[in-house]
């Protein structure tokens, strides 16, 4: 099984703007779980359990 990257979580000075430049540079979607944190993950990606 090979693995795939599916998310990058980002804590920063200026975690948006880092986190918009990735999901730009790979493509990808930009999600936020609160205050200071950014999360970039495949658009459309559904975690299975």
């Amino acid at each position: 099984m090979a693995l795939r990257l599916v998310q990058v979580n980002f804590r920063a000075l200026d975690d948006s703007a880092l986190g918009r430049f990735w999901a730009e540079a790979l493509g990808w979607g930009v999600s936020s779980q609160g205050p200071g944190v950014t999360n970039v993950e495949p658009v459309g990606f559904v975690r299975v359990s």
